[in-house]
């Protein structure tokens, strides 16, 4: 059981740590599409 519990915690931390990852590259896209936009607006 200890082990089942233990693949089940990796797993989880795993898939945090992917959403996470997923979380922070698509704010930074959207960071730079809004720093562009602003930039070929100021233009």
């Amino acid at each position: 059981m200890t082990t089942i519990l233990a693949l089940l915690q990796d797993r989880a931390g795993s898939a945090s740590i992917k959403a996470a990852l997923v979380i922070g590259l698509s704010s930074s896209a959207v960071l730079v599409l809004v720093r562009v936009g602003v930039a070929v607006a100021g233009q």
